[in-house]
């Protein structure tokens, strides 16, 4: 059960994880010349050794058709920064050319999300979003994060996993899918520990660094959003003075802990969602028998909730129908609450509702689909990295590792809300190996604005007032439930005027 509006896995899809295959692709022929000469170049990149070609040509299955304008390039870079003359990794970048030609203005680097998902084609996305007229005068850029995409990664795939009978308690449910994410994370980062190990969002900064450096500029602008803004938050503590100005939509904390980012996500997602639902209810007692005023539903519908979450029940098809299916049916739209109340009389009254065409479906979709992250910007364009997504969250968090704590954690959500608490429970970081620094978020001196929307719930909007808070930037709040919209909001221009002008844009917009 996935929220395809915001990509964040719902409840159901949450547990019922399907194995996804993480194939390695490859970029041919990028350390080939292209003929392009140091005049043609402007001079800089070609000494630097980015050779461009067209990524259309020279990328193995480049994912935009007919692009006649994206270049692509390979960017080395030290795979431990502390030791710079050591090992050498790949980096995949992309360019469009600012339509004006040579151009003196910073380029603008784009990060739109992930982790995972390959970013290369961000540069050639921005020319088709609302701060598109930027390019006119302004190189666009884009790169595949280490770990991702095209640069250099590890190619691993998950296991399928052991799964619990359909009547087995929530605990045991979970259990399963963390001993999953750990046997991922400890096979897969054997593999290669010590390239693993440097796949953090400091290490992407530094080489966003290198590539400003290969471009022949003095400084770069950024553009991130969603996790991307976790490198851009990086990229502004280590290289302020490298920075023209930065823009960030829809924010990542500074400060990453899945326990508190579930809790946080939680108080803006289902709990006010099922709010509506309740409200109906209430005043359809007489037909629905949950009580005539919202507590007495609220409470009801609690207690139904833990009486499936203790024993769970087999339902048709073989439908699991425990705690997260009750969720599930609190927070469906509001032209399915008449199936929804009366799937929750059904099984309140012993028995089980009858499985929709759509609902088989939609499972029938969901195990042929790969299962959509946490704060990815829809489908991915190429292949999803799961070692490089569960590296870039757990190289730098050495809490949330271990089983009794997550479990401690959703409890005690769920306690304090009977209703939709504990409903979020993110494995990812199961026995991860590793441990790598990460760069304390700082106060600079460069332009830094940021945009949170106000009633999201893939980055809820609490994350942006803490990176406001620890870094000193700007913050614009926008009034729409929109994940990373920005371009596409009302609000674009005041971007495009900070990205012109350096002008920051506070209060609200939208």
């Amino acid at each position: 059960m996935t929220d395809h509006r915001s990509g964040r896995p719902g409840p159901v899809g949450v547990v019922r994880r399907r194995a996804l295959a993480v194939s390695a692709v490859a970029l041919a022929g990028l350390q080939a010349s292209t003929g392009v000469t140091a005049a043609q170049d402007g001079g800089h990149s070609a000494r630097a050794g980015l050779h461009w070609q067209l990524c259309s040509t020279t990328a193995v299955e480049w994912p935009i058709k007919n692009d006649t304008r994206t270049e692509c390039a390979e960017l080395t870079v030290p795979m431990d920064y502390e030791k710079p003359e050591g090992r050498k990794i790949k980096i995949a970048v992309s360019r469009v050319r600012a339509t004006q030609g040579k151009t003196r203005e910073a380029p603008v680097v784009s990060v739109l999300g992930g982790p995972g998902f390959s970013n290369i084609s961000d540069s050639a996305s921005m020319t088709q979003r609302g701060l598109a007229t930027l390019n006119t005068d302004r190189d666009f850029i884009g790169l595949d994060l280490r770990g991702s995409g095209y640069s250099d990664h590890v190619a691993c795939e998950e296991k399928p996993m052991n799964e619990p009978a359909p009547t087995a308690p929530e605990k045991t449910v979970k259990k399963a899918v963390f001993d999953q994410q750990a046997e991922f994370n400890n096979r897969c980062a054997a593999i290669d520990p010590k390239f693993v190990r440097q796949i953090t969002p400091e290490n992407a900064a530094r080489d966003i660094d290198r590539l400003r450096a290969a471009l022949g500029v003095e400084k770069i602008s950024f553009y991130g959003a969603s996790f991307g803004t976790a490198i851009g938050m990086a990229y502004h503590s280590l290289f302020d003075r490298r920075t023209e100005r930065m823009w960030l939509d829809s924010v990542m904390p500074p400060t990453r802990h899945w326990p508190t980012m579930d809790a946080e996500t939680e108080a803006v997602g289902e709990g006010n969602t099922a709010s509506p639902f309740i409200t109906w209810l209430a005043q359809r007692d007489a037909e629905y028998r949950f009580g005539t005023d919202e507590s007495t539903v609220r409470q009801r519908l609690g207690d139904l909730r833990g009486e499936l979450e203790r024993k769970p029940r087999a339902g048709s098809d073989g439908v699991r129908l425990d705690g997260y299916w009750a969720v599930g049916q609190f927070i469906r739209s509001q032209e399915e609450w008449d199936d929804a109340a009366k799937n929750l009389v059904a099984v309140r009254d012993g028995g089980t509702p009858p499985a929709p065409r759509a609902a088989k479906d939609a499972a029938a979709a969901e195990d042929a689909s790969t299962t959509v992250r946490p704060l990815g910007l829809g489908k991915p364009r190429s292949r999803f990295n799961v070692l490089q997504y569960n590296a870039m969250f757990c190289n730098t968090a050495p809490a949330s590792r271990g089983f009794g704590d997550l479990w401690a954690a959703r409890e005690a959500r769920r306690k304090a809300d009977p209703l939709t608490g504990g409903t979020e429970f993110s494995p990812w970081c199961a026995k991860w190996p590793l441990n790598a620094p990460a760069a304390k978020p700082a106060r600079g001196d460069s332009a830094l604005q940021l945009s949170g929307h106000l009633y999201e719930v893939p980055t809820p909007y609490v994350w942006a007032e803490q990176a406001r808070d620890a870094t000193g930037a700007t913050l614009l709040t926008i009034l729409d439930d929109g994940h990373a919209s920005l371009p596409v909001s009302p609000c674009a221009e005041k971007a495009i005027t900070f990205f012109r002008t350096g002008r920051k844009a506070e209060g609200t917009c939208g």
